[in-house]
């Protein structure tokens, strides 16, 4: 896979950094945000490529699960990046080949998260995570 990120083959690679303070129980489609906002718009076309996930204390119940999503609306594709923060994981990640979950240029970019409803600690929980993406080489 390592032969994926050869941006000379496939383009350049863009982390972009999100995050949520203070997460809650029963969370939907929450985005997190950026910067300036919770979406970044592309400049050009390309492809997520990667999704990481990390809070801030160990989740003792419950779950946490993040998605990346395109103006708003998680990718459907049965290849889109999830990734899970749980008892079992404080960080979490996913990768996959470019080309699997495209973009065009303008579309805003973002990552949401849902909790369950046990999830704990709540009104505590800090998350940062990155969004990979590879844009079309030129």
């Amino acid at each position: 896979m390592a032969d994926y990120f050869d941006a000379g083959k496939f383009g350049a690679i863009c982390a972009i950094p999100f995050g949520h303070a203070d997460l809650t129980t029963g969370e939907s489609d929450t985005d997190l945000t950026a910067e300036q906002g919770s979406l970044h718009v592309m400049p050009q076309g390309g492809s997520v490529i990667g999704l990481v996930a990390r809070v801030n204390a160990s989740v003792t119940s419950g779950s946490a699960v993040f998605q990346a999503h395109k103006s708003g609306t998680e990718f459907t594709d049965g290849s889109a990046p999830s990734v899970t923060c749980d008892s079992s994981n404080q960080g979490s990640y996913a990768s996959l080949a470019p080309g699997l979950v495209d973009f065009d240029a303008g579309d805003a970019l973002g990552i949401s998260v849902t909790t369950t409803t046990d999830m704990a600690p709540t009104n505590s929980l800090d998350v940062d995570a990155l969004l990979f993406v590879q844009f079309n080489p030129s």
